[in-house]
């Protein structure tokens, strides 16, 4: 039986999701699947933390165990969300104020941790590169001339992304490229 696309959550399991821990665990499930060790080294936290949070996911249906793996005398536990899309507006009015002030909270706790792991990654790669796509960073010095030769590259991808452009629309959707020049 195929699995449901979206989830419509109840208001015990947004209380759950009111943690930004749980709800990065959530957004990193969301990209592909993962084991506690794995969740671990990319939140720099122990397994151990990792572990309760995932019990707590695992036990409200939010996330759900898909396969696991031997290494050793250790066995690995994956897990994934069963959906791609879940819905909280069905139990928002069930909320408490507080618990409504808490997720909200918690949300903007999670977007600042993926604001500075992308900004970590620009500093140490000059690049951020998730599985929907990648954001590249060059600093080049400020002249004139480097300026005009920058512009000179953007104006032939322009071109060429222009031609793609007008190639037979793709039943997988579309692609968003952007080329900007800003100060650093």
């Amino acid at each position: 039986m195929p699995k449901p696309s979206r989830i419509e959550v109840s208001a015990a399991q947004v209380k759950i999701l009111s943690d930004p821990t749980r709800l990065r665990i959530l957004t990193m499930l969301f990209e592909r699947e993962s084991t506690v060790t794995g969740l671990a080294k990319e939140l720099g936290l122990t397994p151990a933390t990792v572990h309760h949070h995932v019990n707590i996911l695992k036990e409200s249906g939010l996330i759900e165990p898909t396969r696991q793996e031997i290494h050793g005398n250790l066995v690995e536990k994956y897990y994934k969300m069963p959906a791609k899309d879940i819905e909280t507006a069905g139990a928002w009015g069930e909320l408490r104020d507080v618990d409504k002030v808490a997720y909200r909270l918690a949300v903007f706790a999670l977007l600042k941790g993926i604001i500075n792991d992308a900004m970590k990654a620009i500093q140490e790669r000059g690049t951020v590169e998730w599985e929907a796509g990648r954001l590249s960073f060059y600093r080049i010095p400020w002249r004139r001339e480097t300026l005009l030769e920058v512009e000179a590259i953007f104006e032939e991808a322009r071109q060429k992304l222009e031609r793609l452009e007008v190639k037979e629309a793709s039943p997988e959707g579309e692609v968003l490229a952007i080329l900007t020049t800003l100060p650093a």
